[in-house]
């Protein structure tokens, strides 16, 4: 079956959310979307982290996007920024049968909450908890391109429901001590969520690859048999300060965090190699040469995927 990422781009989930609180049905944040009859009106059974047999009544609408919390977990709050492992079943509220799985075969799948690209499910966990198991409805307008963001609605529409099981979450950015980089190193400033800003130097780039530690971390030290959760952003470094340009981020694309198979030949040499021996809570500056050219990463190790 299809990961989470691959089902919303499938169906365009573009309407964003806001979870509900973990402490129960009844009590809800004001910036979480409440728990209604539709939300309600769904059971799933089974243990947490395997496929659940989930019960939704056929015909299933909803006014607006609900979230009800079907089991409440007692480890770490999501919060926007969050990258959380989960499990999911997809269910047509029309008429009732499940549509798709996460496949709940150990290797969940990674989103990142309040991101762009996960739309209402991934705000949808903003205000969960681990170990929670979620039941949102979701109106059928809501997984169109362009869809409105508001959770409320006077229309009734057909619902698809999500059950969602939150089974890990981790830091948001880079936890570790402030380090101080190299000499003649871009400077690197953070904005409040924690996005680096990259500012390239007037001179030219160093002739062979560089790391340097920006924060330092107390987390696992990663191997080249892990896969590291990581949030990074590139800026090439040209011949002038004008010549630099960001090449990617997944703090500002909508992507959210992503995952960095370190094993030889998955990634970038110069990027796998500023990771290995790494420890969660790093941020990392790596010079990386490639094509004749210099780009200045600033890497984020966040966590390592369970094997």
């Amino acid at each position: 079956m299809r990961t989470i990422p691959a089902l919303l781009v499938t169906i365009g989930l573009a309407a964003a959310l806001t979870g509900c609180s973990a402490s129960g049905a009844g009590t809800t944040p004001p910036r979480c979307a409440a728990p209604g009859a539709a939300s309600q009106a769904v059971t799933a059974s089974g243990a947490f982290g395997k496929e659940p047999k989930v019960n939704v009544p056929a015909g299933l609408t909803t006014k607006g996007t609900q979230v009800s919390v079907l089991r409440s977990g007692d480890g770490r709050a999501v919060e926007q920024g969050t990258p959380v492992l989960v499990e999911y079943t997809l269910v047509d509220g029309a008429t009732g049968k499940v549509v798709e799985t996460s496949g709940y075969s150990g290797q969940s799948a990674l989103l990142t909450a309040g991101a762009d690209k996960f739309g209402a499910l991934g705000a949808a966990l903003e205000c969960s908890n681990v170990g929670d198991r979620l039941a949102v409805a979701l109106p059928k307008s809501a997984l169109t391109a362009g869809a409105s963001t508001s959770t409320e609605s006077s229309k009734t529409e057909d619902a698809v429901v999500a059950v969602v099981d939150v089974r890990r979450a981790y830091d948001a950015r880079a936890t570790g001590t402030p380090q101080l980089a190299g000499d003649e190193m871009p400077a690197v400033v953070l904005a409040p969520s924690g996005a680096p800003g990259i500012t390239i130097p007037s001179w030219s780039a160093p002739t062979s690859d560089e790391y340097h530690l920006l924060r330092k971390g107390s987390g696992a030290e990663l191997t080249d048999k892990d896969t590291a959760v990581f949030k990074y952003t590139a800026v090439t470094w040209g011949d002038s300060t004008a010549d630099s340009n960001v090449t990617g981020s997944n703090w500002t694309d909508g992507s959210g965090a992503q995952t960095l198979p370190l094993a030889e030949g998955q990634v970038i040499d110069g990027v796998r190699k500023a990771v290995i021996g790494r420890h969660v809570g790093d941020q990392v500056l790596a010079i990386v040469h490639q094509g004749g050219s210099a780009t200045a990463y600033v890497i984020d190790v966040l966590g390592v995927m369970p094997s």
